[in-house]
């Protein structure tokens, strides 16, 4: 049975919601195609789903649910680092199509990758009057389209309420989108504690220099679900006798 595991990132203070992230953990000498990960992720309909291709040099390919490969993403990155220290296999460094990304996992739980802002969608973002603005929203204000809006919690602490939407490629809300905030985080000159989504997913940022940000937060792998394993197992399977 091929590994795979729903992670969810960016978990609130609760440790609930976040964003989730199905990590597959693929067989040994799996010959498998762009084109058959993005059908299965597709298919699966999990927001995102990482392939670990080769987990000892952390090779990986990201899939989103709606249709498109993913070159850099935070939210199902942190969620691998996770995974693989679940299974006793911890990284200090990750390979998706982008490029490579540092991690780390600290004793506390949280994770944290350094990637350059820059790897990020060109995310828009809008900054609204009050934070209780925000939390009434049911989309994007009018002429508006993949972006984050933001307003100040409490500016000395950098703490930020946001929330993201981006209607063009088929993308509703996203409770906890790290990439904008890693961009927000170069804008703002400082680090941030950003309080996103719906539910309040915690997106913890900093600053290293002008092009590298740490992204960080706190992950949560969930009970396996017999029908997605089935489906990852099928897949392979499949695979395998082609």
């Amino acid at each position: 049975m091929t590994v795979c595991m729903l992670t969810r990132a960016f978990v609130n203070a609760d440790g609930e919601f976040g964003n989730p992230a199905l990590v597959v953990i693929e067989p040994d000498g799996a010959s498998v195609t762009a084109d058959q990960r993005q059908a299965l992720a597709t298919r699966l309909g999990v927001p995102a789903t990482v392939f670990v291709r080769d987990a000892a040099r952390g090779v990986v390919a990201i899939h989103a649910s709606y249709g498109q490969a993913i070159r850099f993403g935070g939210h199902p990155l942190l969620a691998t680092v996770e995974v693989l220290h679940r299974l006793g296999s911890p990284v200090t460094g990750l390979v998706p199509k982008a490029g490579p990304v540092a991690c780390r996992r600290d004793k506390d739980g949280t994770v944290w990758i350094t990637a350059p802002a820059a790897w990020s969608k060109p995310w828009r973002h809008l900054e609204m009057d009050r934070p209780e603005t925000i939390d009434t929203l049911t989309g994007l204000p009018e002429g508006e389209d993949f972006t984050q809006v933001w307003a100040w919690m409490d500016r000395t602490a950098g703490r930020v309420r946001a929330r993201l939407w981006a209607p063009r490629i088929g993308k509703g809300e996203d409770e906890a989108c790290g990439s904008a905030s890693m961009l927000l985080t170069l804008k703002l000159g400082g680090p941030l504690e950003v309080v996103h989504g719906r539910h309040g997913a915690i997106i913890r940022t900093n600053p290293v220099d002008d092009v590298l940000v740490e992204l960080g937060g706190r992950c949560v792998v969930d009970p396996a679900d017999p029908e997605l394993t089935a489906q990852v197992t099928d897949f392979y399977e499949q695979v395998a006798e082609a």
